[in-house]
């Protein structure tokens, strides 16, 4: 990696946005040089422990980043997210890139003109796991998907599509090389105002089909993938970074195996991505364009979760 120092901002400092400040201070090659969010008392305390300088009003990051990592509501990230393109500083937008498809239309065209790097944070794409087995997997035939956690309040600005299957959403479209047939899906709320709990069921062309299972009201938090091919079929854990496979072999014999995976942290890899990305003038791992096509087939599930309401609230 070009040694060339990055000087980078950190925009929100809630949950996610501490990490991003955690690993871009620890991190050799960046350099943390400032911290915003409208929440000045936790702002001050991340910019005291870091040592930097802390900034109420992102806008007045303007002048002092080549780079910066957006980790605010999705609402805000189109507004943020062009401020500091227009201006030529390298973007990092947390998931899902943007409220809308005009939204992320806009953006895409902003840093093809801009000639600037544009990084969606879809962490599980540097999941150790899931970097093993994009190697792995060769023609999907089913896959399915379950993403289940505790409720949490921290986030209501989205439903449980565009927080949580969102990731599912980019693993399947990056593993399944076809465009996408049909789509089924129904959600509820239960205790927010957008759906809670959803399934979607997507047929590709190809005649692979996805199963997608998302809930942010489950008593256990469960992250799961798994895939079934002709004669072989991979289990992956998420959270424990773990693959197993199960193959028939010749002798039409079932063995399984235990794959050697070396774990790292999805955050560090990725932002450590993006700063090569920057310095090499590399293309992303996760592209605008990635980003944009999971956004939009997030929406189309939103429109069948709407549809498909067995009553409105």
């Amino acid at each position: 990696m070009n040694n060339k120092s990055v000087k980078i901002g950190v925009i929100g400092i809630g949950h996610l946005g501490r990490h991003h400040a955690r690993i871009l201070a620890e991190m050799e090659g960046p350099e943390l040089v400032g911290i915003s969010d409208i929440n000045e008392e936790a702002g001050r305390e991340m910019s005291e422990k870091y040592n930097v300088p802390f900034y109420k009003d992102y806008k007045e990051l303007e002048g002092k980043v080549d780079a910066v990592t957006i980790v605010v509501p999705t609402f805000l990230h189109h507004q943020v997210a062009r401020f500091f393109l227009e201006r030529n500083v390298h973007t990092f937008i947390e998931k899902p890139i943007t409220k809308t498809l005009e939204e992320a239309n806009d953006l895409v065209k902003l840093a093809g003109e801009k000639q600037l790097t544009l990084q969606v944070g879809h962490v599980e794409r540097f999941n150790a796991a899931i970097l093993k087995l994009q190697s792995l997997v060769e023609s999907p035939r089913f896959i399915e998907c379950q993403r289940m956690g505790p409720f949490s309040p921290r986030i209501q600005d989205v439903g449980v599509v565009q927080d949580l299957m969102i990731h599912d959403i980019d693993i399947v479209l990056s593993l399944v090389k076809s465009p996408i047939k049909h789509i089924d899906a129904v959600g509820i709320p239960v205790l927010t105002d957008n759906e809670d709990i959803a399934n979607a069921h997507i047929v590709f062309e190809n005649g692979c089909i996805a199963n997608l299972t998302a809930s942010r009201i489950s008593e256990d938090r469960i992250r799961k993938l798994r895939i079934f091919e002709l004669d072989k079929y991979c289990s992956l854990d998420y959270a424990n970074q773990a693959i197993t496979l199960r193959r028939k072999t010749a002798e039409e014999k079932i063995i399984g195996e235990e794959l050697e995976v070396h774990k790292a942290e999805p955050l560090w890899l990725e932002l450590e991505h993006f700063i090569t990305c920057i310095n090499e003038r590399k293309k992303p791992l996760v592209t605008i364009e990635d980003g944009k096509n999971a956004l939009e087939v997030a929406c189309e599930i939103l429109e069948q979760v709407k549809h498909n309401l067995p009553s409105s609230r």
